[in-house]
């Protein structure tokens, strides 16, 4: 089926223009800068025209099959509710990050990663789901069943990333241990003896777990050809040693130093929607802004606020010097598409599949109004 869109204003990877785009077979068949279009174009009254948005870090579908403590939704009505969500924030793939190893309530968690994940992949499967999801393993690497829980996921096909963490207080990050206590104190709910034992607990796993399981970890991805990502890096020496293991994305590097040398060891510097439109982190580490004003921003990913992409691209160019549109929607589109091997989209380009989006801004506010995926129109 053929469509074509008229009065659009196309973000392509260098500039905004005004024109119309042709879909044909779910891929798109031409980009046209000029106003002509054929009768029954669908006019897009002047609303800009983007890529379908790329976030390869979002923890929302754990809200979803949790909604409140304790409490499990039907994992597949869970995947369909947060796909609906993912959609309507005008994000067509997704990596769905699940973790592995936590040591805070992991018992609990660990029991509902399967549920979980074959939920998603049953409402895909079935044809339930609106835009492509792919599962993005979180290993704590602090975790003592962190490597048992990874073998579980040997041959899955939907695995599509992997990264590492380390949630130990006092480094990464919280390394504001004032900052780390709060939380513990405030939202916790631990008494201070218990914060104690916490931060006992897992440093100590930190030094004697940590170093050996980040190396299996790092090991098990590449023999499955996984991309691999670092987490929470503070430091060069961390940095080094994500370069070492193998990684290509620095998830939320906490520090302009590490920021930097991330750059320097060719990883890709991925931060938070979140942390970019608030212009703070929630633990008072190197914000997304900074890091852009220093050209060391490459890939926002929404984190655990979906619509914070879209509103973070809008945020980046009206903000930021040197960042215009172009250039802010590449980073959660062409470039996190690069990093992840994703060669079929992330561009307004010919040849390209068909995902897209339609916004229009509202008193300042990026709102989704159409939503594509491989041409056919699913919001």
């Amino acid at each position: 089926m053929a469509t074509v869109f008229k009065n659009a204003r196309l973000v392509l990877p260098d500039a905004v223009v005004s024109g119309s785009l042709n879909v044909e077979g779910g891929r798109i068949a031409a980009v046209d800068d000029s106003p002509a279009a054929p009768n029954g174009a669908l006019d897009l009254d002047g609303d800009y025209l983007l890529p379908g948005l790329i976030d390869l870090h979002t923890d929302n579908v754990e809200k979803h099959y949790e909604p409140r403590p304790q409490v499990y939704w039907d994992p597949v009505a869970a995947a369909v509710n947060h796909d609906a969500q993912i959609a309507t924030s005008g994000i067509t793939t997704v990596y769905d990050s699940v973790c592995l190893g936590l040591t805070s309530k992991g018992e609990l968690r660990s029991e509902h990663i399967r549920p979980m994940i074959d939920g998603i992949a049953q409402a895909q499967t079935t044809g339930m789901l609106r835009t492509d999801h792919r599962i993005h393993l979180r290993c704590e690497v602090t975790g003592a069943d962190v490597l048992d829980q990874l073998t579980a996921f040997d041959n899955d096909t939907m695995i599509g990333l992997v990264s590492v963490m380390d949630h130990a207080p006092g480094q990464r990050q919280t390394a504001d241990m004032d900052v780390w206590r709060h939380i513990k104190r405030e939202h916790d709910g631990l008494t201070e003896d218990e914060i104690e034992r916490e931060y006992d607990r897992l440093t100590r796993a930190s030094r004697e777990l940590g170093p050996t399981q980040r190396w299996a970890v790092a090991d098990w991805s590449r023999a499955r050809a996984f991309g691999l990502a670092s987490h929470d890096d503070q430091t060069v020496a961390h940095v080094a040693e994500s370069a070492e293991i193998g990684c290509t994305i620095a998830e939320f590097p906490t520090t302009v130093e590490a920021a930097k040398a991330s750059r320097d060891h060719g990883l890709a510097v991925l931060m938070g929607g979140p942390n970019l439109v608030r212009g703070r982190s929630s633990y008072g580490n190197i914000t997304a802004r900074d890091l852009a004003e220093q050209g060391l921003l490459d890939i926002v990913s929404s984190d655990y606020v979906p619509a914070s992409m879209l509103h973070a691209a809008f945020t980046l160019a009206d903000t930021v010097t040197g960042w215009d549109l172009p250039r802010a929607v590449a980073t959660m589109t062409a470039t996190p598409a690069r990093v992840a091997g994703l060669d079929d989209r992330g561009r307004l380009e010919p040849g390209l599949r068909a995902d897209l989006i339609r916004v229009r801004l509202v008193d300042g506010r990026p709102v989704v109004r159409g939503v594509w995926v491989a041409g056919e129109r699913v919001v």
